[in-house]
């Protein structure tokens, strides 16, 4: 885990010397988001400061209470911190220009649910894709990441019997990517993507106080996608 946390503060120039709170948000981002946590406690964000060699700051609950109030930039739920929508949205953005890597596509829900002519294995995966293009033209982000996540576990199910055998969206992806011969080495490496829209339907299945936006959707729906193609029949 040190060598992990190190690496990502390595992505970030002049880390040690960024504000506290600066600190705390990016090293909660890692726990939550590249870690896929969640959230993260008092004690978790001690531990990744002392992973990081950074002293953990003598006022950190002072500190965490701020964000979560006048700076807006924390959820608390019963002491399980997260971070705000554009907070982390924020962050993506510096990391992709850190990277140089283009930003994602915006994609409308004629491109993102439009399967016209192909043929389902699973007759309810299309009928819950008509449901997610209605939930995205109306903009109602959070039941829109909820299906995404149903129709992501019965495309897989329909793909393969040993994924269909396998327990958990979770277990059902890692079987999907690590198993040879279910899928060609470019889907499999688009599962790994997918593991983001486990991770939406999971933030709004468990956490009332984060709501999706368009951009949450927008970057899982071009995976979905080429999932659903490999898997269906034109």
């Amino acid at each position: 885990m040190k060598t992990r946390v190190n690496e990502w503060v390595g992505r970030f120039p002049n880390f040690h010397a960024l504000p506290s709170t600066d600190q705390i948000i990016r090293l909660g981002y890692f726990h939550t988001i590249e870690d896929k946590r969640e959230s993260v406690s008092t004690v978790e964000l001690g531990q990744l400061f002392a992973f990081a060699d950074l002293p953990r700051p003598r006022n950190l609950a002072k500190l965490l209470a701020y964000l979560c109030g006048k700076g807006v930039r924390l959820n608390n739920n019963n002491g399980e911190f997260s971070l705000q929508r554009d907070v982390r949205q924020a962050i993506d953005k510096e990391l992709q220009e850190l990277s140089g890597a283009p930003l994602p596509p915006k994609i409308g829900a004629a491109l993102a649910f439009e399967f016209a002519g192909r043929v389902f294995k699973d007759n309810k995966v299309e009928v819950l894709i008509e449901e997610a293009r209605k939930c995205y033209a109306t903009e109602c982000w959070n039941a829109c990441g909820i299906l995404m996540q149903i129709v992501l576990e019965r495309t897989l199910d329909s793909a393969n019997a040993q994924i269909k055998a396998t327990a958990g969206l979770k277990a059902k992806l890692n079987v999907g990517i690590s198993t040879a011969g279910i899928f060609s080495q470019t889907i499999a490496d688009t599962l790994k993507e997918l593991k983001n829209a486990k991770l939406v339907g999971d933030i709004v299945a468990h956490h009332s106080t984060i709501v999706l936006d368009k951009p949450d959707i927008d970057l899982v729906a071009p995976s979905l996608r080429m999932l659903i193609k490999e898997v269906t029949t034109v």
